[in-house]
């Protein structure tokens, strides 16, 4: 009776410390560093946009899916781990502030190789549109590349350096 009393007790402990102590939210995983592709398509648009993006683990705590510069723009970001990937949830603020954007995005892949981003934006407005960006990750960066640098789409050679 007394060990059966104890071990009642131990398992009332262990679930009362359990409840006081949060859940970590879902993340979502860095992407490999190195050298990826993304192709982006979005509703309305004529044709796909190809961007490449060299990135290590700083730039993509700054510059990621839901990096420090994402965080800034869009305020909480639900993150929610599923069967077949990642679902994330975020309200955005874009150009006027006055203008949030509802993003909800179904990720499927893997952040080591490749994956795609099945994005719905919805706007004040009514407005919806979709993208989706499949990405690949191509390898190293290439020499003269340092992370953080993208290549801007229709301009070949020209890159932009977002985080330094």
């Amino acid at each position: 009776m007394l060990r059966t009393s104890i071990a009642f007790l131990g398992v009332i402990l262990l679930l009362a410390i359990g409840a006081a102590v949060p859940l970590k939210a879902d993340e979502l995983p860095m992407r490999k560093t190195g050298f990826w592709e993304e192709k982006i398509s979005r509703d309305g648009r004529p044709e796909d946009m190809i961007v490449h993006e060299c990135v290590d683990e700083e730039t993509e705590k700054k510059l990621g899916l839901t990096g420090q510069l994402e965080k800034a723009k869009c305020g909480k970001i639900a993150v929610q781990r599923t069967a077949n990937g990642y679902v994330v949830d975020r309200v955005c603020s874009i150009v006027p502030p006055r203008n949030p954007l509802a993003r909800h995005s179904d990720i499927t892949g893997s952040f080591d190789s490749a994956y795609t981003d099945k994005t719905t934006n919805r706007g004040i407005d009514g407005g919806i549109f979709l993208e989706t960006v499949e990405a690949r990750w191509l390898g190293a960066c290439p020499a003269d590349w340092k992370p953080g640098e993208r290549e801007v789409p229709g301009r070949p050679g020209v890159k932009t350096n977002e985080f330094h």
